[in-house]
């Protein structure tokens, strides 16, 4: 029994997958299975992952109709035999320390979630490969961890990758099918059920961008679904203490404006862009006063006392 499960969903992405499992099977913790989860791809990735197969027998190559990255996901949780869990988007890449690093934080810290920061990264050159100079291991409440992620300014955040989970976590916990934004609608109420969740501040986990991300491409109706989360986090923290009901009134101010800055003004988005224009009138003041937000939320709540208008149109512009 391997003590870690790398779950990776792939589609399409034949242009980075070798340099993702390579540097999964660089890891300095060797106790793994890599479960790859080829999901419906038409292009050479399947074709990438026999290669590795037949040269690691790590890699378990699974193989399913094209049904998204959550349900991705899901087969590979099914398929899991670890006794810890970690996700690994196949455009991405890992430290060489990652796993091991996650590992002793859990273990050290009896958490049953670790995480690392991350480091962004558009082409390999990018990549800081400096050794990082061993930091403190930061011990966090659900409670805090989640406030963190919905602040978006300190680790950790609220994307499944870029941590090791307990796998009892994800017994009777799946990714919803079917929708974009799945690491938002699933990862605040992980983070709320561990018992505790060690942070190690060093971009341990390598977060690719490029032109076919999600987060470089327009909405469509499935991503506008994002308002629909951020209100749900909100009732999700009904309770659970003023300053995380506060951080999550802070995201859904923020995924409102995301909203009008990148939706069309549609019929087909009507309902979507005057929720997201209630929310950002009442939610403004907060915006503006709350030390822990962004900058760029600040200026946008002093922007939206112009009218809907002029902040639909400073927001396009200069967003």
């Amino acid at each position: 029994m391997p003590e870690v499960s790398v779950i990776i969903p792939v589609y399409n992405t034949e242009p980075f997958l070798g340099d993702c499992l390579g540097s999964v099977l660089a890891q300095t913790f060797t106790d793994f299975e890599v479960i790859t989860v080829d999901d419906g791809s038409t292009d050479k990735s399947a074709a990438i992952i026999e290669g590795f197969a037949k040269k690691d027998s790590r890699i378990v190559p699974l193989q399913q109709e094209n049904k998204g990255p959550s349900e991705a996901r899901n087969t590979g949780i099914k398929a899991a035999r670890g006794n810890w869990i970690t996700f690994v988007d196949s455009d991405d890449m890992l430290a060489p320390h990652f796993l091991q690093k996650l590992w002793d934080a859990a273990k050290q810290n009896n958490a049953s979630i670790a995480c690392s920061d991350k480091q962004l990264f558009w082409k390999e050159s990018e990549i800081d490969n400096r050794i990082a100079v061993t930091s403190q291991v930061i011990a966090l409440s659900p409670e805090k961890a989640l406030q963190r992620a919905l602040y978006q300014k300190e680790g950790p955040d609220y994307s499944a990758w870029s941590k090791l989970y307990d796998a009892q976590i994800w017994q009777s916990r799946r990714f919803t099918p079917g929708i974009y934004f799945e690491d938002m609608d699933c990862i605040p109420q992980v983070l709320l059920e561990a018992k505790k969740i060690a942070f190690v501040p060093e971009p341990l986990y390598l977060n690719r961008r490029h032109g076919g991300s999600i987060l470089a491409t327009a909405y469509d109706h499935r991503k506008a679904e994002l308002l629909n989360i951020a209100e749900r986090i909100c009732t999700l923290v009904e309770g659970k203490g003023s300053e995380l009901q506060r951080a999550a009134r802070s995201n859904l101010f923020s995924s409102s404006c995301s909203i009008l800055m990148r939706t069309p003004d549609t019929d087909e988005f009507k309902d979507f862009r005057d929720r997201a224009w209630r929310h950002i009138k009442a939610l403004r003041a907060e915006a503006l006063f709350n030390s822990n937000s962004r900058t760029r939320n600040k200026v946008a709540a002093l922007i939206s006392f112009g009218g809907r208008s002029f902040f639909e149109m400073a927001v396009r512009r200069f967003g």
